[in-house]
């Protein structure tokens, strides 16, 4: 099973004085967006969905799974900034962008992540970009300054051939994500000659935490006729809480309010699988409404940690990114004019664990460019495959953004 990885730039919380605390307890922050940056967040969301439940087409019953859907979306556009023609229009396509400029897309992805990065002070976020190249490789200038500018990536020339290339491109990765994700790049082949990297770092505190006391070991249902005895975490107070069609939804806030975790439990007339395909992005959309009233709330909750790997290939493929992964068809004449260039690869590495406290998580997307040589291969595809039985995700309040999103099969 392959893994990917996610950076992220990691934040410091600062010593919170007592002025601090009184500032946290008005709430979350709210973020201002513009009606484009609306529209990007949707698509943003959407093609979300799209991978998520794509990957759970493809899933195997026993496996949990856990992506970063901003991390891959991150990933892919600064790749997008290099493909043109019809490589950069099912891209477009594939990850919803609205029928605006190139650069108000990268504006407001800038402003996203700046929004992200800065709106809760209790809550330790990182997203950190980068781009690594053969060194004495022609690259556009422009592609690297428009990554540099509006996703802050970082960009080195390195000689592909020294093995030591792939270290230092893993020892940033382990950097950014506090060695959660060790490494991304397991190999750099001769053809190989860029790798575009998105890595996030969450690490929230619960608004209203799980006493340690109270966890002990509780039946967890595998199946109808299968339990599993696992440490489940209990705490009681006001939460927001919605009965939807086959499922209800809680939500747990992390510091001031503004990231929080939903979890979706579905109904047991209804089970997982028909509750999964009615998570579409007009019933996310509709979510915060429905959750705008506390309840006072008994929660049982799993402790659980998992890693996550998979090559995102077949998925994004399947979601309409053909010609991006073909080597006959793919227009990356925006990152060398001379064309000749690939995606060969997306992997995508993530690590989660929830407690007491909080939830501590990470996610690296590598894009991966090579050369054709004399006949392009198919494209590399790995299945990874997943199931079973809540579903939870991270987002932001005011930009409804998805974070993350995972199902748990066993915790």
């Amino acid at each position: 099973m392959k893994k990917l990885v996610a950076i992220g730039i990691i934040l410091i919380i600062p010593f919170l004085s007592c002025d601090d605390k009184e500032e946290i307890k008005l709430g979350p922050k709210e973020i201002k967006l513009s009606a484009t940056q609306v529209q990007l967040i949707e698509g943003a969301n959407r093609f979300g969905f799209d991978l998520f439940m794509e990957l759970l087409a493809e899933a195997d019953a026993i496996e949990n799974v856990f992506i970063s859907p901003l991390s891959v979306h991150l990933a892919l556009s600064m790749t997008w900034n290099g493909a043109r023609n019809n490589t950069g229009q099912q891209m477009k396509a594939t990850m919803y962008y609205p029928d605006i400029s190139d650069e108000e897309i990268n504006t407001s992805i800038k402003k996203l992540i700046a929004d992200l990065l800065s709106v809760d002070e209790k809550v330790e976020t990182g997203i950190a970009n980068s781009i690594w190249y053969r060194d004495g490789f022609s690259v556009e200038q422009s592609f690297l300054d428009v990554n540099a500018e509006y996703f802050d990536a970082f960009v080195s020339a390195l000689n592909f051939d020294d093995s030591s290339s792939r270290d230092i491109i893993n020892a940033w990765v382990a950097e950014k994500t506090k060695d959660k994700i060790r490494e991304i790049v397991d190999q750099i082949d001769p053809d190989h000659i860029m790798f575009l990297i998105n890595a996030i770092y969450f690490n929230g505190i619960w608004s209203t935490e799980f006493v340690k006391e109270n966890s002990r070991e509780r039946p967890f249902y595998l199946s109808p006729d299968k339990t599993k005895d696992v440490m489940t975490m209990e705490t009681e107070g006001e939460f927001a809480w919605a009965s939807r069609d086959g499922y209800k939804v809680a939500e747990l806030p992390y510091g001031r309010g503004n990231f929080s975790m939903l979890v979706f439990l579905p109904d047991p007339v209804t089970g997982l699988d028909e509750m999964v395909e009615k998570l579409t992005p007009e019933e996310w959309d509709d979510i915060p409404e429905a959750l705008t009233k506390n309840h006072r709330l008994n929660i049982r909750l799993p402790k659980f940690t998992f890693d996550y790997d998979n090559d995102l290939n077949s998925a994004l493929i399947n979601l309409g990114m053909e010609d991006a992964f073909d080597g006959y068809r793919a227009d990356f004449t925006g990152i060398n004019k001379a064309g000749g260039l690939y995606i060969s690869r997306v992997r995508h590495k993530s690590f989660v664990e929830v407690n007491e406290e909080g939830t501590e998580a990470a996610a690296v997307t590598s894009v991966e460019i090579r050369l054709v040589s004399v006949g392009p291969d198919d494209p590399e595809v790995l299945w990874f495959h997943v199931d079973r039985p809540f579903v939870f995700a991270i987002r932001e309040k005011f930009t409804n953004s998805l974070i993350f999103i995972g199902r748990v099969m066993e915790p």
